[in-house]
């Protein structure tokens, strides 16, 4: 399953912000490490802001910073907000009138993997990843590698 570049940039985001919840990061610093381009990088900012997944702080040392507890970020609530069609049933061939009235061969199966992969969205939160990348020694920070 691949997902649109927003929602990857909204996924890289929160996760670099996330190895050091209790600060704030400015736009540039993200835009520096993270390689987001810049106009879609302060788009998503805001939507986010707007969203209550960040708060914005003004002023000469501003920046953005995780709203509330990263238990409480679920990355399938971040998919709602950053690419709602992604929860519309999409046919496995692309085929755009596949639903349960007339489906193509692989409409149960690609269900049940949707289905399966929503639950694994559901329950995994920043909390998560970032302790993951503490087991696995992988530093986050290293997503500037990652060009755009």
């Amino acid at each position: 399953m691949k997902f649109n570049k927003t929602t990857e940039y909204a996924f890289r985001i929160l996760s670099y912000m996330a190895i050091e919840e209790s600060r704030s990061y400015s736009v540039d610093e993200i835009f520096e490490k993270l390689h987001i381009p810049y106009r879609y990088l302060r788009k998503l900012m805001t939507n986010l802001s707007k969203s209550n997944f960040l708060y914005s702080i003004q002023g000469k040392n501003g920046g953005y910073k995780i709203s509330g507890k990263l238990e409480d970020i679920k990355l399938l609530n971040l998919i709602e907000v950053v690419d709602p069609d992604y929860l519309v049933s999409n046919c496995f061939f692309g085929i755009e009138n596949c639903s349960r009235e007339s489906t193509c061969i692989m409409h149960d199966q690609w269900d049940g993997v949707r289905t399966h992969i929503n639950t694994i969205l559901a329950n995994t939160s920043l909390a998560d990843i970032k302790q993951g990348n503490n087991q696995n020694k992988i530093v986050l920070n290293t997503f500037h590698s990652l060009k755009t």
